[in-house]
């Protein structure tokens, strides 16, 4: 990919040069040196790494963050003001834990700063929030790290709708007229017990407890005296004669179909044994 010479002309318009003689890198975010106010790139913009002339301001010399001779704790010092200053200051703002109810002043400016999002919301967490991150569930100010609901043990308010997104536990009453249906309809489908009779069951008769071949022999003994005393010749009795017929008409089916079969030439050696049997018989 080919750059266009103008392209690459403006581009040189941003950012700076650095001054350093050995050095005159083209830097797009220079570094101004505290001392001299000119541009360098990184690794020179110190005043010990390009052999500055310039005096340092005062503020960079011997700059020390001040403690306090009470507490013992290090006092946060702007850059143009006196260390003495800043430590008087803190005496006198009533924080200073040495003092009696310092402590609890600090705390209760502390919780003052939490509410208005100066300092990050979780317990126990004292940084002082450049980038506020505000959680949507309890609506208070947390930093980067405690931002999440989980990391920060987040307790949303209990307002209506917090009330109306848990769900209630369900209490069944149950409904008298439900329950008269849900038996009458329970009744109808279990089996109705039968009363015991009074009365005593009728014994049977004897001759309804003969068995049915009984009173066929006997129903064709009668028949068959009947037709002696005709005078005919009665070889088989007549209750028999169409078990007889219906015997007679399968054995011709069977031999009948068996024919068919010898005539078409599909019949086995066993079933032309069973032709010649059937055709003896019959």
């Amino acid at each position: 990919m080919t750059v266009n010479p103008l392209s690459k002309q403006e581009m040189i318009f941003l950012g700076g040069e650095c001054h350093h003689p050995a050095c005159h890198l083209h830097d797009f975010l220079p570094f101004e040196c505290p001392a001299c106010h000119l541009s360098f790139c990184q690794p020179h913009f110190l005043p010990s790494q390009h052999t500055c002339t310039a005096p340092l301001p005062p503020s960079m010399i011997d700059r020390i963050a001040p403690q306090c001779p009470l507490c013992k704790e290090n006092v946060p010092l702007p850059k143009t003001h006196d260390p003495n200053e800043a430590v008087e200051r803190h005496i006198l703002s009533g924080t200073c834990v040495a003092m009696e109810g310092g402590e609890m002043r600090r705390k209760a400016e502390l919780r003052l700063r939490k509410e208005r999002g100066e300092v990050c919301w979780r317990k126990g967490c004292n940084k002082s929030l450049v980038v506020k991150m505000t959680c949507e569930s309890c609506g208070h100010q947390f930093c980067p790290s405690h931002r999440y609901t989980t990391a920060h043990n987040c307790r949303a308010p209990s307002g209506s709708s917090s009330r109306s997104a848990t769900p209630q536990p369900y209490n069944f009453r149950p409904n008298p007229t439900s329950n008269i249906f849900a038996k009458s309809a329970i009744s109808r489908l279990l089996p109705q017990p039968t009363a015991p009779s009074s009365k005593p069951t009728p014994a049977v008769p004897a001759q309804q407890a003969t068995p049915i071949s009984a009173q066929l022999d006997a129903r064709a003994a009668a028949a068959a005296a009947a037709f002696k005393r005709a005078g005919q010749d009665v070889k088989a009795p007549f209750v028999k004669s169409k078990v007889e017929k219906r015997a007679k008409d399968e054995l011709s089916s069977t031999i009948q179909a068996l024919k068919t079969r010898h005539d078409k030439g599909l019949l086995t050696p066993a079933d032309e044994v069973r032709l010649r049997l059937l055709l003896g018989a019959a």
